[in-house]
């Protein structure tokens, strides 16, 4: 029953961080003329087809898009799946994380670290950036997780001040010798803060396997002549969500 609940409370979240990266997007980087003019925050729902205002029963997570078959009511455009998708996403992140962890406040504490990094992921994917608003909100939650697992100690934060600098310089280095930007900033701040919420034993793995990812997907684009740049903090945010679930522990037993 309480994880039934949860689920819910997962889906719930789901259905605004969909509608709000719309939103966010729309009116901060594509500077849609209609979202533009309203408080992203407080407007309530629309169809993004016709601007209709939706009534609240086909809103309904999940089952509203399966119910109506991907149409929007109001004008029978196709309603994007990402708003689908992305609510399956958060449900099934959160699902693992209540899972793998018995503290409450620590199920909490991770599952809305893992909505930020959600947020960062999609918008890092698709526009190759990192809000900037995002990121302090992640360096928030990240010491408060950090503090609770007696990770915030004088060693964990001198590696996590390394980290920065060794990523700062690597921009700098691959800037002066391709002359072109191979990290964009919002991963140089994104992978210290990261590595506040893991042991700092864990860092090189973290970092290892979000590069292994973002060869993986280099390698897909070039097979299917898609764009190469790789979204950097999109591989970070899924290597970090790893952690939350504590995957890395598990790896010298496989």
């Amino acid at each position: 029953m309480t994880l039934v609940l949860f689920i819910i409370f997962a889906a719930i979240l789901g259905s605004f961080l969909a509608s709000f990266i719309y939103r966010f997007t729309n009116k901060n980087i594509l500077k849609e003329s209609y979202v533009s003019k309203i408080n992203i925050f407080t407007e309530p729902s629309f169809c993004s087809h016709c601007k209709t205002k939706i009534d609240w029963y086909h809103l309904i997570p999940v089952l509203s898009y399966l119910f109506l078959r991907g149409k929007a009511k109001c004008c029978g455009a196709t309603i994007s799946s990402r708003y689908f998708l992305t609510e399956i996403l958060v449900i099934s992140s959160f699902s693992l994380i209540f899972i793998t962890n018995d503290s409450w406040a620590l199920i909490l504490l991770k599952s809305f670290i893992s909505l930020t990094l959600i947020f960062i992921a999609l918008i890092d994917y698709q526009y190759k950036i990192i809000p900037l608003n995002s990121l302090l909100i992640l360096f928030i939650l990240a010491l408060i997780l950090s503090a609770t697992e007696g990770l915030l100690i004088l060693p964990e934060v001198f590696v996590t001040i390394i980290s920065g600098f060794l990523l700062l310089a690597t921009r700098w280095l691959f800037f002066k010798l391709k002359g072109k930007e191979g990290l964009g900033l919002g991963d140089v701040i994104l992978f210290p803060i990261l590595t506040l919420m893991i042991p700092m034993t864990l860092v090189p793995i973290l970092l290892l396997t979000a590069s292994l990812l973002g060869i993986v997907e280099f390698f897909l684009s070039s097979k299917l002549k898609r764009d190469s740049e790789i979204a950097f903090g999109f591989h970070l945010a899924i290597a970090s969500y790893l952690g939350l679930v504590n995957f890395y522990p598990i790896l010298p037993l496989i």
